[in-house]
């Protein structure tokens, strides 16, 4: 069975791809801007009707981490600690310099803190 080659393209408007072009069983339905891969005649012909435009493959999404409800609580807990930790460091800093140090690490174990419990 030889392939056909395929082009990307992007409808001016809303648009139907009739099946056989679109190899599928039933008609396929589009949004305007929304790209999708047609036989290169058939992309050729809308493109030269001026109903479509050229356009590139869309990129590919990267895929959500999901984090579980054990990893999101140990997290909590590791920020927490880091923030009684600089607490303590800032309560021990004896001198300018320490006690600036010391809070700027406070700020960023807060900041943290506070980013993980948004």
């Amino acid at each position: 069975m030889a392939t056909t080659k395929k082009k990307w393209v992007s409808f001016t408007g809303n648009s139907i791809i009739p099946a056989a072009m679109a190899g599928e069983d039933k008609d396929v339905k589009v949004r305007a801007g929304e790209p999708v891969q047609v036989p290169a005649f058939y992309a050729d012909s809308v493109v030269q009707d001026r109903i479509a435009v050229f356009c590139d493959a869309p990129k590919k999404k990267a895929a959500p981490k999901k984090t579980d409800a054990k990893d999101t609580a140990q997290q909590l807990v590791d920020a927490q600690a880091a923030v009684d930790q600089a607490q303590v460091v800032l309560d021990a800093a004896d001198g300018d310099e320490a006690v600036t140090a010391a809070q700027a690490t406070l700020d960023a174990a807060q900041a943290a803190l506070k980013a993980l419990q948004a």
